[in-house]
């Protein structure tokens, strides 16, 4: 049975569960179909009058007032050293499938996007793999982030604090907070943004066009969503982009909202775990110094602190993505400052409800339970979050779940993903890489960023084998049915349950799961003791 949210939790606005309908007669059918192909019609056509003045823009903003700017154009390296931005982000992400209408361009470097932590746009973390000769993808589970959002009303009021201490200041001598004398903070709260959900309409157009062969009339995604406002705009809009990419003749609709007033397995909660701060503040106190010094040496006269620093870092994020093109809050730091901004997102989630809390990975073990139930066909055992009272059908080729980046993390270490040999160290960023830029697997950015999304498939394979001896060494497939995840279309090794090439047997990955088939043996009974 669902526990109620603690006082201490945070709440969404009221919400009603709902299910699906007995199926309506043939002419109320032929009317909603109607209504809805009218409404996306309606929806197509704002969005590209809204996107269009984008596809004919090809000069970056002047930035002649921002001599000493760390970021500049998408095309242009933005500090000694650093790689220009590759074709394909100049091109939309052209490696997306044909006849996908892609989110606006932010006009901002990549390098630059991928270093804002939780608070970066979706971005491909490599081109989508088809599955190796001889298998055919049978199930699609889809566990997806809301789109780009506003601040929410706490931090956007915390932001909005520091950005008036810094224009308070007796005077700028540093011509890149020059905009601050005339500057309004215009941010809204918690509600997802334009780009948010054109990225998300786009996520629901790939989902259809990479796997059509497990839809028909008689196969439509269920989706559900949790319950808040923003995850709800989200999922609605992939439902939107999904019916547009099939040209309505397919059309989801949000078949479950599950409210956050309670337990449920796509929101977190865990009164007595940890929300990372110890760690998030011994890292503040290690990187914010220096850069609030070097603020106050450009605006004598500004009373700084350390939590201001790490305010004004992250406007740079959230007011790109709510106007759609770069914040002047970008240009006042540098890569390193960023650098240290992703680290600190990289610690919260790790002591959150990753694998830093012992407390963390209970809290995505009823999601976990409920995608076995799916790649096995049967009911679900947990005793956890799941809400047995809610319709939740076995019989779905496509699921489509729509959640918050918490959650997610919490999946992952309940799962097993993303396990690292050593703790995140909170006084010591690991030095970059030429593999990964953080020096570690678990990344923020890579993740969760917005519209992130870990995609589950089970398949059937057959045993095929190449035409030559090295060719069959590579593709050669043992009979049977396996399980491969995607996380932001990077296929993850499953070295768990064994997995090659990405690829895991369904029974030795359902064996894997012991902690979450255990309802994690005790630990969510710890969340509320």
């Amino acid at each position: 049975m669902p526990f109620a949210r603690s006082s201490s939790s945070k709440t969404s606005l009221p919400t009603v569960v709902t299910q699906t309908d007995p199926r309506p007669p043939q002419r109320a059918r032929i009317t909603t179909g109607c209504i809805r192909a009218t409404v996306t019609f309606v929806i197509l056509a704002a969005y590209f009058a809204w996107t269009w003045p984008w596809y004919f823009r090809h000069d970056a903003p002047a930035d002649s007032d921002l001599p000493q700017a760390a970021w500049t154009s998408p095309t242009r390296p933005a500090y000694p050293g650093a790689q220009e931005a590759p074709a394909e982000l100049e091109a939309g992400l052209s490696a997306h499938p044909e006849g996908v209408v892609r989110a606006p361009p932010l006009g901002v470097p990549e390098s630059l996007q991928t270093k804002w932590g939780q608070y970066s746009p979706w971005h491909a973390l490599d081109k989508y793999r088809a599955p190796p000769a001889g298998c055919n993808i049978t199930q699609v589970n889809i566990l997806q982030r809301h789109g780009a959002r506003y601040p929410n009303a706490e931090d956007g009021a915390n932001y909005a604090k520091a950005v008036a201490h810094l224009a308070s200041a007796d005077k700028f001598r540093d011509k890149r907070l020059k905009f601050l004398e005339e500057y309004e903070y215009e941010l809204g709260a918690d509600d997802l943004v334009p780009f948010g959900a054109a990225q998300t309409f786009e996520a629901g157009q790939i989902a259809f066009k990479r796997y059509m062969h497990l839809v028909n009339s008689t196969q439509i995604p269920f989706v559900r969503a949790a319950g808040a406002p923003r995850v709800v705009s989200t999922a609605t809009n992939w439902t939107v982009g999904f019916a547009a990419a099939s040209h309505q003749r397919y059309q989801p609709y949000l078949n479950v909202i599950i409210s956050e007033e309670y337990n449920n397995t796509l929101n977190n909660d865990c009164p007595s775990a940890s929300d990372g701060s110890p760690e998030m503040d011994i890292w503040l106190s290690v990187f914010a110094p220096p850069i609030a010094e070097r603020l106050r040496r450009g605006a004598p006269g500004a009373n700084l602190t350390d939590t201001d620093v790490f305010n004004l870092l992250a406007m740079c994020p959230f007011e790109t993505v709510a106007k759609e093109t770069m914040s002047p809050f970008c240009a006042m730091f540098t890569e390193d400052d960023f650098r240290a901004f992703e680290y600190h997102g990289d610690l919260e989630k790790y002591y959150k409800t990753g694998y830093g809390e012992k407390l963390g990975p209970i809290q995505g073990v009823g999601y976990v339970n409920e995608l076995l139930a799916r790649l096995t066909g049967t009911p679900v055992q947990d005793h956890t979050t799941h809400n047995a009272s809610l319709e939740f059908p076995l019989d779905r080729n496509v699921y489509a779940d729509f959640t918050h980046e918490n959650l997610m993390v919490a999946v992952y270490a309940a799962m097993g993903l993303f396990n690292v040999t050593a703790p995140l160290d909170p006084r010591h960023m690991p030095p970059p890489d030429h593999e990964d830029p953080s020096g570690q697997s678990w990344v923020a950015s890579r993740m969760v960023p917005f519209s992130a999304r870990m995609v589950t498939e089970r398949l059937e394979c057959v045993r095929v084998e190449g035409d030559g001896a090295e060719e069959s060494e590579k593709t050669r497939v043992r009979e049977g049915t396996y399980v491969r995840v995607l996380v932001n279309d990077e296929v993850q090794p499953l070295g768990f349950c064994g997995g090659e090439e990405g690829l895991c047997e369904l029974r030795r990955f359902v064996e894997s799961q012991a902690y979450a088939r255990s309802s994690g043996n005790g630990d969510f009974e710890l969340c509320y003791s």
